[in-house]
């Protein structure tokens, strides 16, 4: 967030053994439609587990979403990254933000 505060990824897809978790944006933080207000409403509105922040938008907009993981380390801690589907159980897919980062890498279905 540093480096850049929310945006389009290039590499939009995170490997979880056979499948792979498809994220589009990451939202931004400090600003009236940012992940702060955002993860919220996302949470309320989709029924997604109070396990900690809406980290952005999947490709099926809404019925799945990847969150920051507070639920282990409570708020002062490192959080992990969980994939919710449309079960809403969070399930872990990177120790941290920055494994979860670099985990990401182009989607096996892209045209490109």
């Amino acid at each position: 967030m540093y480096r850049q505060n929310g945006g389009v990824l290039r590499d939009t897809c995170h490997l979880t053994g056979p499948r792979h978790v498809h994220l589009h944006v990451v939202t931004g933080i400090g600003y009236e439609h940012g992940i702060d207000e955002m993860s919220a409403y996302l949470i309320a509105e989709w029924d997604y587990p109070e396990i900690g922040v809406v980290l952005g938008v999947t490709e099926s907009a809404g019925h799945d979403t990847v969150m920051l993981d507070y639920s282990a380390c409570g708020p002062d801690g490192e959080p992990a990254v969980s994939h919710v589907d449309e079960d809403r159980v969070p399930r872990r897919i990177a120790d941290s933000f920055d494994e979860f980062l670099r985990g990401l890498g182009p989607c096996p279905d892209d045209d490109e």
